[in-house]
């Protein structure tokens, strides 16, 4: 009897949860999307997704956009993509490639860029982005913080894998920026 309430239980708790709570929905590749406040949306990837176990899943990042190219800028080469205010230099970073429900931390890492104007020649790590994620009922969607990035370009002698977690994150300003959203679908 026991046994039978909580099957019954269980198909009501996960028949009636919206889709972004289901596991099926992180497998297979995904498009990796940039959005602008004027409606523009700028694929500049795809990640792909295969399950690890129930709430964990191995991921690759390709960037793979339209629009980037390569730039030497500060001694090493980056992909950068220009607008007309903002130039965004993809910033990779870490080694970890695997995510839960509750961890979206290594594919943040993988989705940094530095902000710099069109045509810079020069970075700042203190110009950092990061598209903080979270669950939706289209996938994940990335709000835009501000954060310098020197504590990754520096490491600290006998540094941690993760050196930057949310509490060194800023909320951006929109407005200020040219793509403050990112959307994984």
């Amino acid at each position: 009897m026991a046994r039978a309430a909580l099957l019954v239980l269980w198909f009501v708790v996960t028949a009636g949860a919206p889709q972004w709570l289901r596991a099926q929905d992180l497998i297979g590749e995904k498009r990796v999307l940039l959005l602008g406040a004027g409606g523009e949306r700028l694929e500049i990837g795809r990640v792909r997704f295969e399950p690890v176990s129930a709430d964990r899943w191995r991921f690759r990042f390709v960037l793979a956009g339209e629009g980037f190219t390569e730039r030497f800028l500060a001694m090493r080469p980056f992909r950068c993509v220009a607008g007309a205010r903002q130039q965004l230099c993809h910033f990779p970073y870490g080694s970890e490639d695997t995510v839960s429900r509750d961890d979206l931390l290594p594919l943040e890492y993988a989705l940094m860029f530095i902000a710099t104007k069109p045509g810079a020649l020069h970075i700042s790590g203190r110009d950092g982005l990061f598209y903080k994620l979270a669950f939706t009922e289209r996938g994940l969607r990335g709000e835009l913080h501000d954060v310098d990035l020197d504590p990754i370009i520096t490491p600290r002698e006998g540094g941690t894998l993760r050196p930057i977690g949310y509490r060194q994150l800023d909320r951006a300003d929109p407005k200020s920026h040219w793509l403050p959203a990112l959307l994984i679908e």
